[in-house]
């Protein structure tokens, strides 16, 4: 069951949320303060789910180590929920990115948090594979590098952790379906004017 949601599953409901996303937002109104804070807020809910994921991903990692096969190729491997959450301001906007460093690279050197810094990379691999792994913290990596498993990865899980992988992709599923609605209000709902006051949901107006 953990591989149905880690492949199939995660893959094809990834392709569609991205293009949705892409094609409904607004992106000058993505930009606006009101809707970063509910990015901000989305982004901190994918980096608690990659953070639990990436705990997972530990008792595979001889089995990644031995094949390095998902992080051969040089291909772009952030789509354009991947940048937007983490930078609603960002000018990367396309399906793919031709060109520029991901979103959560520039985070990472922005931060001083790259990892394996001066270990040289690995030829024909992603340009953030180091010798000794990935050089981009768990939950600034794109969603799917964490949610990615094979058959030899899962087999060398737990019970208990595949069942803990499976309620962590499925927070992941509904978070980036959280992220098409909220592209889709971009497009739709106009941002509150600065200074306005915003009144609480469901409490009704004084009417004295």
């Amino acid at each position: 069951m953990f591989l149905f949601y880690s492949r199939p599953m995660f893959r094809a409901w990834e392709i569609v949320c991205n293009h949705l996303a892409r094609l409904v937002e607004h992106p000058e109104r993505a930009k606006t303060p009101a809707f970063q804070r509910e990015w901000a807020r989305l982004n901190l809910q994918r980096m608690e789910i990659q953070r639990g994921l990436g705990e997972i991903s530990r008792s595979h990692a001889h089995v990644c180590a031995q094949c390095g096969h998902c992080c051969k190729g040089t291909r772009e491997r952030d789509a354009f929920l991947d940048r937007v959450i983490q930078d609603p301001t960002t000018s990367l906007r396309k399906a793919r990115r031709p060109e520029g460093t991901m979103v959560g690279v520039q985070i990472a050197q922005r931060e001083n948090r790259l990892l394996h810094s001066g270990v040289p990379p690995v030829e024909g691999a992603c340009r953030e594979l180091s010798c000794q792994g990935c050089r981009v913290p768990n939950e600034l990596r794109p969603m799917q590098c964490l949610a990615y498993f094979c058959g030899a990865a899962v087999r060398a899980l737990s019970q208990e952790e595949c069942e803990r992988g499976i309620h962590l992709l499925k927070q992941l599923l509904r978070l980036q379906a959280q992220a098409v609605r909220l592209a889709l209000r971009t497009r739709f709902e106009r941002p509150p004017k600065q200074g306005a006051v915003l009144l609480p949901q469901n409490q009704p107006t004084d009417k004295r």
